[in-house]
């Protein structure tokens, strides 16, 4: 059943501009401002205003509180009077909305024919008293403020998009691999680093300005990686990543560990960079796992290519698990390279 009998078809969309109405010295009779017609859903003149009409627009189980305002014992204090509600309006749509009664305000004056005051009309009669209220759209208000926030998130992610889809070309180029492939990179050091992925990817765009055009790219993304955990020697354990380096083709790893009594031994075939880092953590964890209590742990790195610092990085963390295990950890630098550093023996 229609609440009115004017739906008017031309009534706006929700404003957050509050309205103010007046309760006439009848108490029944109201004025409102443009913006509580727009709130009901008309159009000024659309409608009379009244009392029965804005608690005819109240869910019904929220005009007691309405009507609270709207018809409060006079002894009582007008200031003040609030009360939450949901408003149904012309078209059906529910607002919730919010009715403050500020008290006696305004000169006396009388209603014209659209319902809308005319504070300057004037009678012979005793003064009309007039009681001000405000209408609130919380609705409008909430919905402004989250289309601020969500037009604020949207800016954000757009911008770390770009940072990581920037990332992920160095990474390609750097390490000769897919977008697929870079993606998953950067989603697997994120993880293992415990940074948010723009963070990681940030700090690789960092190190690539101004670098010589002697120096392997890897070799600065790898350290930049490394920079990102507090580990000792993650960044200066590391070997001349010239050496045999192939920069135009994505680098391999092979791991394989065997058992000789209490003794594992693990051999490391290629290169050790950021993108074999997860064949070298895999590996070096399944040869862990393989070692007797109070059993060593080798790493034959003699066969390696390439050593790059994010290796030394988990290492360093390989050397924890170790000690928490009550293994010990030797390792066998690649041929022609500086002995075993202190802190990874």
């Amino acid at each position: 059943m229609s609440l009115t009998t004017r739906p008017s078809t031309r009534a706006d969309s929700r404003s957050s501009v509050p309205g103010t109405f007046h309760i006439l010295s009848d108490g029944e009779s109201l004025a409102w401002s443009e913006p509580v017609y727009r709130i009901h859903g008309f159009q000024p003149g659309d409608v009379v205003p009244s009392t029965a009409l804005m608690l005819a627009h109240c869910h019904r189980d929220d005009r007691a509180g309405l009507e609270s305002v709207l018809r409060g014992a006079p002894t009582e204090p007008a200031a003040g009077r609030t009360a939450r509600y949901r408003l149904l309006d012309a078209a059906g749509e529910e607002r919730v909305v919010l009715a403050v009664l500020a008290g006696e305000a305004g000169p006396r004056g009388t209603r014209t024919g659209d319902g809308s005051l005319d504070a300057q009309a004037d009678t012979t009669d005793a003064p009309a008293r007039q009681q001000l209220g405000l209408l609130i759209d919380l609705g409008a208000e909430i919905g402004a403020t989250a289309a601020r926030r969500a037009d604020e998130m949207l800016t954000a992610a757009i911008a770390s998009r770009e940072v990581i889809d920037q990332a992920k070309g160095a990474v390609m180029l750097a390490y000769g691999i897919d977008g697929a492939a870079a993606f998953e990179f950067l989603r697997w050091h994120s993880e293992h680093l415990n940074v948010k992925v723009r963070t990681l990817a940030e700090r690789l765009l960092e190190a690539l300005p101004g670098r010589r055009a002697a120096v392997d790219s890897r070799e600065l993304l790898d350290t930049a990686l490394a920079s990102l955990a507090d580990v000792p020697g993650a960044t200066t354990a590391a070997l001349d990543g010239s050496l045999h380096a192939h920069p135009h083709l994505p680098a391999r790893l092979d791991v394989r560990h065997e058992q000789e009594g209490r003794l594992v031994l693990v051999r490391l075939e290629g290169e050790v960079d950021a993108s074999t880092a997860p064949a070298l953590v895999t590996g070096l964890s399944e040869a862990l796992r393989a070692v007797p209590s109070r059993g060593t742990l080798v790493l034959d790195a003699s066969a390696l290519q390439r050593l790059g610092p994010v290796a030394a990085l988990h290492i360093s963390r390989l050397r924890r698990r170790c000690e928490h295990a009550g293994v010990a950890l030797r390792m066998v630098p690649p041929h022609g390279t500086a002995p075993e550093p202190a802190e990874m023996r």
